[in-house]
């Protein structure tokens, strides 16, 4: 069998490239077509890679895809290295020429050639690997090609009789199917080089709208320069030999693509990328409008360069995000305080701008139950109710029908006296919230009247059964509230706007009391109040209806239409000198008692009002009288002859008698002379 040839193909330095991830990084393979020595393909490989390619069970397949011909790898057989301190100079085939242990094997069958004195001095059969042949020719002959493919299976190394193929210091080739053979180390062959796929990472700091600086990772050795491509719609390309670039002449709010292309031996090796946002310009002329209770308007100009969006963040901590240049922000709080802060974001929502910030306030609401709960002569006491959010203070104006401005002032508090007002006057009050002491809610109004004066000069005249009400005011505006009560009690009221009242059909002796008091709509003035007994009517029909020698009971009839009424009853005996005053409330009887007996008694019962008596209505009775008889004798002289004895004479002294009598005791007890005649009388 003859030795396999090599495609003659010498095309320069010509490389492809394949990809293939081990399992400690990803590597990259690039075949060399031009025929080097061994030697000299792998100084290019350090050069421009990393070294001659390593194989491994992993990336035969991928290998034998890269060949049309025999090439070089990364084994030598007298290749000198070092390990950790242990050489591998005296150990054949031990170690790649990267310094990584040998660990896969696939010889073509009958290789490597070894010397009898190796196999006599080692005296073993070394293991084949899965791609070697069951039944392979221990050589190769030189005008034989080699099969296509190799069975899976395994057999040992047949050493063969002779040494004619043995290479003293031998490299190893790979043929286009994968296999391994030995060749001289000067043969010129095309070559696989192999290298780890370069990470690095570009990063952007300093960045701002116009702005960025770009620091990225070192290449691996040999770097001649680097390549930035800058995309941003159009691209800008520039090579440096810095690890650092600063861009400028950016556009605000601007998504930049880069790529760093670390170039070797004139090949560029995997990028470092980035991409990144310029940080877009803040929105302009940021104002707050059409503010009502529960919303603000905020509304700006876009910035100069790009932006994707806005977001508006409040002092509570929620956002929300516009793509336009305006937004209601609704669901507020009346007469509150908000800081809104808006900062113009692009696509990443990382990159945003600076702050523009604008504070307003929320329109309070209108006041609610507004009221007057106090009134006087000049003040009006006034009160309401914020139903809802915040007002920093309040403004309270009273104004009379002239529009003339009696009361404007500023408070904090919800219940203010307006003092300073006309009396009797009706005043318009308005109430309006103020939010930041310039923002106004709406107007709230109530309409109230202050006290009009007390009524002057109220007089009342009474008679047995009316009051003649009169009173002065100097108001003329106002109406008047005219009561009457009796004992207390309401009996009449009348509202008018005269001075004067009349009240007739009166029960006689009442205490009344007249109250007036003035008033405009529903406020009343202070009251004015006099009390006034009508006059007394006498009492009817005194009569004693029970008496006895000391004891005499009297009644009378009250006094047509009286209520209530109190009499003074008097007694009195003028023989006796006896007088006796009492009173009576409410009753029409009295009860004297301790009298002498046949006297009589004089009754005076008078109505009383006040401190004011009614006529008196009068009666005289007797009390019973105990008998006594009492003689008397009287002698008669004269010088005339039977004058004592004449009828005439006798019945004059009777009569001056009688008169004498009288004279003393009058009418007032029960007395009788009587003559009586002796037998010798008229002898």
């Amino acid at each position: 069998m003859g030795t396999l040839s090599l495609k003659d193909k010498v095309c320069g330095l010509i490389y492809l490239v394949l990809v293939l991830a081990s399992s400690n990084a990803e590597r990259e393979y690039f075949p060399n077509l031009s025929p080097l020595t061994w030697e000299a393909a792998r100084e290019n490989c350090q050069v421009c890679f990393k070294d001659l390619v390593t194989v491994t069970a992993e990336n035969t397949q991928t290998l034998s895809q890269l060949l049309t011909s025999d090439c070089w790898i990364g084994l030598r057989k007298n290749f000198s290295f070092t390990s950790n301190s242990v050489s591998n100079s005296s150990m054949y085939w031990s170690f790649w020429a990267n310094g990584e242990p040998l660990v896969f094997q696939n010889w073509y069958p009958g290789w490597p050639v070894l010397k009898s004195s190796f196999l006599n001095r080692y005296s073993c059969k070394c293991p084949a690997t899965a791609a070697s042949a069951t039944a392979a020719p221990t050589t190769l002959p030189p005008t034989t090609a080699a099969p296509t493919t190799l069975p899976p299976t395994t057999a040992a190394i047949v050493v063969p009789e002779t040494d004619e193929n043995y290479i003293e210091d031998s490299c190893v080739a790979m043929l286009s199917f994968g296999a391994w053979v030995e060749k001289n180390c000067l043969a010129l062959l095309p070559s696989i080089c192999y290298e780890e796929r370069f990470f690095g990472q570009v990063i952007v700091t300093n960045k701002t709208s116009e702005s960025a600086n770009l620091t990225w990772q070192p290449g691996p050795d040999n770097i001649t320069h680097y390549r930035v491509e800058v995309k941003f719609g159009t691209e800008l390309t520039l090579n440096t030999n810095s690890l650092t670039h600063d861009l400028v002449n950016l556009t605000a709010g601007t998504l930049y693509s880069v790529q760093v292309f670390p170039v070797k031996c004139m090949r560029d090796l995997n990028p470092q990328e980035v991409t990144f946002y310029t940080t877009p310009n803040k929105v302009e002329r940021l104002t707050a409008a059409n503010v009502t209770e529960t919303s603000i308007f905020l509304d700006w100009e876009k910035p100069a360069g790009n932006s994707g969006f806005y977001r508006i963040e409040m002092q509570d901590g929620k956002q929300i995000q516009s793509t336009s240049e305006g937004l209601e922000v609704a669901a507020l709080t009346p007469g509150n305080l908000y800081t809104f802060t808006v900062l113009t974001g692009v696509g990443d929502n990382r990159t945003w701008s600076e702050e523009s910030t604008v504070a307003q306030y929320t329109r309070p609401v209108a006041v609610s139950d507004l009221r007057v709960t106090e009134y006087t002569f000049s003040s009006l006491l006034l009160a309401w109710v914020l139903p809802e959010g915040k007002a920093s203070s309040f403004r309270v104006m009273a104004v009379m029908d002239s529009n003339s401005v009696l009361f404007d002032k500023e408070v904090n508090q919800t219940e203010v006296n307006v003092t300073g007002l006309p009396m009797g006057t009706k005043i318009t009050l308005t109430v309006t919230a103020l939010a930041n002491d310039s923002l106004e809610g709406a107007n709230v109004t109530v309409v109230n009247y202050t006290a009009p004066g007390p009524i002057s000069n109220l007089t009342v005249v009474a008679t047995y059964d009316s009051l003649d009400v009169t009173w002065s005011s100097g108001d003329n505006s106002v109406s008047f509230n005219v009561e009457l009560q009796l004992d207390g009690k309401n009996v009449q009221t009348h509202n008018q706007t005269e001075t004067a009242k009349y009240f007739d059909n009166l029960k006689t002796a009442a205490n009344y009391t007249v109250i007036v008091f003035p008033f405009i709509a529903h406020v009343k003035g202070s009251s004015v109040a006099r009390y006034r007994f009508t006059k007394p009517s006498p009492p009817t029909d005194v009569r004693v209806v029970y008496s006895n020698k000391n004891q005499i009971t009297v009644q009378w009839s009250a006094p047509q239409n009286i209520a209530t009424a109190s009499y003074a009853v008097s007694i009195n005996s003028s023989f006796w000198s006896y007088t006796l005053l009492s009173h009576v409330h409410n009753i029409t009887s009295y009860t004297v008692r301790h009298l002498h007996s046949g006297t009589k008694y004089d009754f005076r019962v008078q109505t009383m009002a006040d401190q004011e008596l009614s006529a008196p209505a009068t009666h005289s009775h007797f009390t019973e009288s105990e008998k006594r008889e009492i003689g008397l004798s009287m002698m008669c002289s004269s010088a005339k002859p039977l004058f004592c004895d004449s009828k005439v004479t006798r019945e004059y002294v009777l009569n001056q008698l009688r008169a004498h009598l009288y004279k003393v005791l009058g009418d007032n007890i029960v007395w009788k002379l009587e003559k009586q005649e002796t037998e010798n009388q008229g002898a």
